[in-house]
């Protein structure tokens, strides 16, 4: 989800055709839910307690020593404007470039069923249980670069007009672990990680 609308993450919106499935839409919403990002944001919640004893969503070595309250509204405010960039240039890129087009056409046969309502489930869903995993709890512990690069493979597609897909998602995964590194609190990426693939998800359906 994000590509250039598309999120950024390892979006099941990509990898789960709903135009193929006979599923219920609350039915398709819970299975995503309990098959992917459940299990992926347990996952994530164990491992930093495990490795470290600490809680996926914060860490106490970033590179700002300030008080939390104040890298918390850092970080709240980098997602911000970072989604803010990415959703505003969306529109533009397509517009101009051919590979952008193709992707958003790609990815318009896997999401255009879904209803708005879906969208802003998978949206919040995969946002929170892909940044708890990769930024909360692997980055810490492989890295900022190494995870990024975990990251953007994760994003892959059946063609290889999907391979912009995945250079997107490398990138993105970068500036959300930077915004993590930079302040120890998840919540700004999280934030930019769901905004943008809701916006994104909703520009591809509609255009």
């Amino acid at each position: 989800m994000c590509q250039i609308r598309v999120s950024i993450a390892l979006p099941l919106e990509g990898h789960f055709d709903t135009s193929r499935s006979t599923l219920p839409s609350s039915t398709r919403i819970t299975t995503l839910a309990l098959v992917v990002y459940g299990p992926l944001a347990v996952a994530a919640l164990v491992w930093a307690w495990l490795a470290a004893g600490r809680f996926a969503w914060s860490f106490e070595t970033p590179w700002l020593t300030v008080p939390y309250g104040a890298r918390l509204a850092l970080s709240l405010a980098l997602g911000l404007a970072l989604a803010l960039a990415v959703v505003g240039m969306t529109p533009g890129l397509i517009e101009r470039a051919r590979w952008a087009r193709a992707l958003h056409a790609e990815l318009k046969e896997i999401i255009t069923p879904l209803s708005s309502i879906e969208i802003t489930w998978l949206a919040l869903l995969s946002g929170f249980a892909e940044e708890l995993f990769f930024r909360g709890a692997m980055q810490p512990v492989l890295g900022l670069l190494i995870t990024s690069v975990i990251f953007g493979a994760v994003h892959v597609g059946p063609k290889r007009v999907f391979l912009a897909w995945t250079a997107w998602a490398f990138v993105m995964g970068f500036l959300f672990g930077l915004i993590f590194e930079l302040t120890g609190v998840l919540w700004g990426p999280v934030l930019a990680h769901v905004w943008i693939n809701q916006r994104n998800m909703t520009f591809i359906r509609r255009h």
